[in-house]
């Protein structure tokens, strides 16, 4: 770490994919660093599982061509040799059956629209892919906009089905830019080649080689990481820093950047302003319920399956169609994730009940998978995962700046006429990153010049190196293997 006359003690809270970040890129601009993690592994949504032989990510999540801060960071850390590109497969589930929606021929036979729908649809995508800001679309409900672009019956027949999977009865008070950033995401696959055909990333062992990384990273430059530290307090310092409780732990920051959802940062900052409290509570939050799957054999050629009927969950996501099964010791896995409010039953059944619900409905998009197919099963929940696009979503989203000096957020809340993605909130945390050096400018006559490493971690707490987890080659079976449906 370099050494730097304006070097700030900055503690940050949260140890996922954000918070990782902005501590690589403020430790290599000469900062003192401190991650807080309440649990007991790294990676917060992007944190890894042990599957039985071996680990992947325990959400989905892929790398598209176009995420440029993603694939920065990624280069940035030496990992650009392990990233592999993948042709992927989409899927339809509709009128009871699975259909491709792949190719321009896959699009002509798709059951579900008629021709001139068909027409409405691409003709439809390709405007809305080429809106280059979607701030104005902020202001309008997406269902007109949607009949507009598309028509009546391209949205009764998809874009409906696929918000009440994607969102629920929150779609009513979602704006046409959610829709929007989908589509100019997922068309950006293929927008870099003559082919247009979509290509999908990702990097070998996953996430999880990533924050292996970038914890060997940061603590060769010095940070300190500190797993199973749940914050309960934050205030302001006399010397204008931020104090952080936990439990009889406090530690004094110059600056902190909070990576928490922005509920949690209401309750643990009491000397937030009214005004500024006022926007923490007024984001609502999706939530996820997730089965994952590892299977004996494939179970699509999709990698992507949409659901447009009523099924509890939102679509089948094929991970081993992307990544290659060396990857996952030549078992197949699978996600059928469902987005749904935090206040859902879902989050409070059982596993046996979440699980025969969701099979149940699996045995309708795939009627010949045997039960002796599914070697483990697994259900994940994450009660508070993205906030809903509200209308005017900009005008009530937290400045990055909080109403407590010095106190910066960057979480999901930031991400503004976009989707929630690895690479967006990379690009927030380097733009946490710049806004702690604005700060370490502005002021640097006032902090007093530290020697060294600045050590802004008690010596009573034991913060050495933290390691990941080491992978595993056996494992006892999960709770499915040994309650068949």
């Amino acid at each position: 770490m370099q050494s730097k006359q304006n070097s700030l003690r900055i503690g940050i809270l949260g140890g996922g994919i954000t918070g990782l970040a902005s501590a690589f890129y403020l430790l290599r601009a000469g900062h003192q660093v401190t991650i807080l993690e309440a649990r007991p592994q790294l990676g917060g949504l992007a944190t890894h599982f042990d599957f039985g032989s071996f680990h992947w990510d325990k959400f989905y999540h892929c790398i598209l061509t176009s995420d440029a801060p993603l694939l920065e960071l990624i280069d940035e850390l030496g990992l650009t040799p392990e990233l592999r590109w993948t042709e992927t497969k989409v899927g339809f589930f509709t009128l009871g059956r699975l259909h491709s929606m792949t190719t321009s021929l896959d699009f002509l036979r798709f059951p579900a629209l008629s021709l001139w729908e068909k027409f409405r649809l691409g003709v439809g995508i390709l405007y809305a892919a080429r809106i280059q800001d979607g701030l104005a679309l902020e202001q309008e409900p997406i269902e007109p906009w949607l009949v507009r672009i598309f028509g009546e019956g391209v949205y009764k027949k998809m874009w409906e089905p696929l918000l009440k999977c994607k969102l629920g009865e929150a779609r009513k008070q979602t704006s046409a830019s959610f829709i929007w950033a989908t589509i100019r995401r997922l068309y950006s696959t293929r927008e870099k080649g003559a082919s247009k055909k979509e290509c999908l990333g990702y990097v070998r062992g996953g996430y999880r080689t990533v924050f292996f990384r970038l914890v060997e990273k940061i603590q060769e430059m010095g940070g300190h990481i500190m797993t199973s530290v749940p914050v309960e307090e934050m205030r302001s310092t006399r010397n204008r820093g931020v104090s952080v409780s936990c439990g009889p732990l406090k530690m004094d920051f110059d600056c902190v950047i909070s990576t928490v959802p922005s509920s949690a940062l209401a309750k643990l900052t009491p000397e937030l302003s009214a005004e500024y409290r006022a926007k923490l509570d007024a984001i609502q939050y999706m939530g996820m319920v997730c089965a994952v799957m590892v299977l004996k054999r494939k179970l699509t050629p999709y990698y992507c399956t949409n659901i447009t009927q009523d099924l509890p969950f939102t679509g089948v996501i094929e991970m081993t169609n992307l990544i290659s099964t060396e990857e996952t010791n030549g078992r197949h896995l699978v996600y059928l994730p469902k987005y749904t409010s935090p206040g859902d039953p879902l989050f409070n059944a059982t596993d046996d009940d979440v699980w025969q619900k969701f099979h149940a409905a699996l045995k309708q998009v795939v009627p010949d998978l045997a039960d002796d197919d599914i070697e483990q099963c697994f259900i994940f929940r994450e009660r508070l995962v993205q906030p809903i696009p509200v209308l005017n979503y900009s005008g009530i989203v937290p400045d990055m700046e909080s109403s407590v000096e010095h106190l910066l957020v960057a979480n999901t809340t930031q991400i503004v006429n976009s989707t929630l993605n690895n690479n967006e909130m990379v690009k927030i945390a380097r733009k946490a990153a710049a806004m702690v050096e604005q700060i370490a400018e502005e002021e640097a006559g006032f902090w007093p010049r530290r020697a060294g490493n600045g050590q802004s971690v008690p010596t009573k707490i034991n913060s050495g190196p933290y390691v990941l987890p080491a992978a595993t080659t056996t494992r006892s079976s999960s709770w499915h293997k040994s309650r068949k449906a």
